[in-house]
Parts: C-alpha cells; structure tokens; sequence
C-alpha cells in the first residue's frame, strides 16, 4: 500500500509540474509576443512619424519657392514649374498625413498633425516677403509641436 500511495504522490507530482511548467512558459510567450508587437508598433510609428515630418518639411519648401517663383515672374515657366512641384509635395505630405492618421496613438497627435499640413498648405497665399516668413515660421512650430507630441508617443 504504501508502494502505491508513493506511486500516486509521484505521478501527481510530476503532472503538477508539467502543468504550472506550460502555464509559465504559455505566460513567457504571450509577454514575448506582446513585447514584440509593442516594438512593431513603436517602429511603425516611428517611421510614420518621420516620413510625415520630412514630407511636410519639403512641402514648406515647395511652398516657399512657389511664391518666390511667382513672386519673380507671374507668368513664367519657373511659377509654373514649382506650382506643380508644390501639388506634387502636397500630396505626398497628405498621404504621410494619412499615414498618422491611421497610426497615431490618439486625436492630439492627430490633430497637431493636421494642423501643421494646413498651416503649411496656406503658405503660398501670402501677400508679401513678411506675411511668407510669418506663415512659415507659424507652420514650421505647429511641425516642431507635432514632432515633440510624436516624440512622447514612441517612448
């Protein structure tokens, strides 16, 4: 009897321990993969969030020197160049826009996101050198505020 009893105590034993072995490795697993879709993510964003920066960075440009073309020559084949140079930049900052908005952890990031593509959108409508350098350096700081919003987001 007591062969027996000593027989049942090891079998339970061991079946104990395969239980709570698979539960701990089922747990270590499932931390792993919630690890690892947490750095895909963070990655994502990432880059989401610099290709936007970047595309909104050189759609100012293109505004900047679509009034300066415009500026020089109304008329003149460089206006026209850099105007369809301009729409081109905006759409592929409206895209990157897109992008965030898809990803984005919550409406701030979204909406500062936003604000800079329209900021920066009206950049070419101004009247004079002055009212260009005001409009893009409010567009540039409404980038810098998303690009700290987003910066607080991949941490």
């Amino acid at each position: 009897m007591a062969g027996v009893l000593s027989a049942l105590i090891a079998v339970f034993g061991t079946l104990l321990g395969v239980a709570l072995t698979q539960r701990s490795q089922r747990q270590a697993t499932a931390r792993d993969q919630a690890f690892a879709a947490r750095q895909q993510l963070r990655s994502e964003r990432m880059a989401v969030y610099s290709d936007f920066a970047g595309a909104v960075t050189e759609f100012r440009r293109g505004q900047q020197d679509r009034w300066h073309r415009r500026d020089e020559d109304p008329e003149g084949p460089a206006a026209h160049e850099t105007r369809i140079e301009a729409y081109r930049l905006r759409g592929v900052a409206l895209h990157a826009l897109f992008r965030v908005q898809l990803i984005a952890s919550g409406p701030p990031l979204v909406d500062a996101a936003r604000q800079a593509y329209e900021l920066t959108s009206g950049t070419h409508k101004a009247s004079d050198k002055t009212e260009l350098s005001a409009l893009s350096d409010r567009a540039r700081e409404a980038l810098e505020h998303f690009v700290r919003l987003a910066s607080a987001d991949v941490r």
